[in-house]
């Protein structure tokens, strides 16, 4: 099959993007498939003359122009590729264009078959807000939580004030609509809020602030609507954080997780009513916390998981019995019956 894989894109997470995007080429290449490999943010192609994945941005680039997502870039790319020579679209993009829904969109209207969850339950599930009023109304549990719009900093005197009368320390401060924990804070005392504060803004100038629960870090991968095994995070640094989660050997995990059954199938069916209130398909993460009186709470669901070598979701497979290049087998399967 002819397959166009897309990677990088224009959002803070692009480098763990083709990071995905190299192990999802080597696994599309040993299943026998024709992959071609671009950038949509600048349209480059990621196939080196050796014919290998290249998995950093080129030279050329400057990082701080796919900052900001540039629908417009996208959708000359778009124009600009021969789609009745592609089969399927593999999108291996984190974050902004490629997880918002914009992207699935543009394919949607060019009657292109793609993997993964389609344009509004990728639109859900990167609105955390969104996503945690879906939760409320299905009966799954999650963090209390309340959401502020900032626009300059002479919002941050009122938004602080009401952050403090509504929540105690410690507290989460995040972006509303980003990935890859990029601009999360865990905010201890009141002298670090406002500085929790812009550093959310960096990301996105819809914040959402939690309740802090303690407790262990768990998630559940969901294929085609079939939860897998859970896998437990231990991170080394005090959050699951980017340099946790992306850094050989700042994270442990445990998979499977060691969870009492009984618990297990409840998160496990949990993560699954997740995947089909916001319509998703193919495969998803479920993120949870689980709190030493083993009660849990849904944090968010991932519409477009890591794929590389450190990620979660490869993970849960292999303990469920599938190889690296088996679950990319299940994921384009999906596609095709989607």
């Amino acid at each position: 099959m002819r397959i166009l894989l897309l990677a990088g894109g224009d959002s803070s997470e692009k480098e763990v993007s083709l990071r995905s995007g190299a192990a999802i080429y080597d696994a599309l290449k040993h299943l026998g498939h024709d992959v071609l490999a671009i950038n949509p943010s600048g349209g480059q192609s990621l196939i080196g003359a050796d014919g290998k994945f290249v998995a950093t941005l080129p030279s050329h680039v400057n990082p701080t122009t796919v900052q900001t997502a540039d629908t417009r870039a996208i959708a000359t790319t778009f124009r600009g590729t021969d789609f009745n020579k592609v089969e399927l679209v593999v999108i291996a993009l984190h974050g902004g264009s490629g997880e918002n829904g914009t992207i699935q969109s543009l394919l949607d209207l060019g009657g292109v078959m793609y993997t993964g969850s389609g344009m509004a339950a990728s639109a859900i599930a990167m609105d955390k807000v969104i996503t945690k009023r879906l939760f409320v109304s299905e009966g799954i549990p999650t963090p209390r939580w309340a959401q502020y719009q900032w626009k300059s900093e002479a919002d941050d005197r009122a938004i602080a004030v009401d952050i403090l009368r509504k929540f105690d320390f410690p507290m989460i401060v995040k972006p509303n609509n980003s990935g890859s924990t990029v601009g999360l804070t865990k905010v201890k005392d009141e002298p670090s809020l406002v500085p929790a504060l812009h550093a959310c803004v960096k990301e996105s100038r819809e914040i959402l602030v939690e309740e802090f629960i303690p407790g262990r870090e768990l998630t559940v991968s969901v294929l085609d609507g079939e939860p897998l095994p859970l896998v437990e995070i231990v991170p080394k640094n005090e959050l699951y954080d980017y340099e946790a989660k992306y850094t050989k050997g700042m994270s442990e995990y445990i998979a499977p997780a060691d969870v009492e059954p009984r618990l297990a199938r409840e998160m496990q069916e949990a993560a699954a009513k997740a995947f089909r209130v916001i319509g998703a398909s193919g495969l998803v993460r479920v993120d949870f916390i689980l709190s030493p009186e083993n009660e849990y709470y849904c944090l968010e669901i991932n519409t477009l998981p890591g794929m590389t070598n450190l990620s979660l979701a490869p993970m849960a497979a292999k303990v469920a019995g599938m190889t690296f290049d088996d679950l990319m087998a299940r994921i384009i399967d999906s596609a095709l019956r989607k």
